[in-house]
């Protein structure tokens, strides 16, 4: 399928330097507040990208301080399986952050704890 702009958005939004721009905006989620992946994509300048979020949180390295644990899907919901390691082990990070994750993985109180990134 040919790149169409009305269908894809602009060209370079994933292109060099994507994932760096993904991890700095999720480094200004603080400590006990959670964001998703289409707030992320929203601040980055189109909404329709948050599976490229999703992508680029997927490929951070275990070396990077980046919370990748904050980021949830739209529904708030932790987008992995509890019964899983990630999703395990997001639940437990959030968990010891203060946010109460509940054993099908949506956050409590989500509209409260929700923070939207501003650019």
């Amino acid at each position: 399928m040919p790149y169409d702009p009305e269908r894809h958005g602009p060209e370079r939004i994933v292109g060099p330097g994507f994932f760096e721009k993904v991890y700095a905006v999720v480094q200004e989620v603080p400590a006990g507040r959670v964001t998703t992946y289409g707030d992320i994509a929203e601040a980055l300048g189109m909404r329709s990208i948050a599976r490229k979020v999703g992508h680029a949180l997927a490929g951070l390295s275990h070396d990077r301080d980046v919370p990748w644990f904050r980021v949830v899907n739209a529904q708030g919901a932790i987008s992995r399986p509890l019964d899983s390691g990630h999703g395990r082990e997001q639940a437990e990070r959030l968990r010891a952050e203060g946010i109460e994750v509940s054993s099908n993985g949506k956050i409590q109180d989500f509209t409260r704890v929700r923070f939207v990134p501003q650019h």
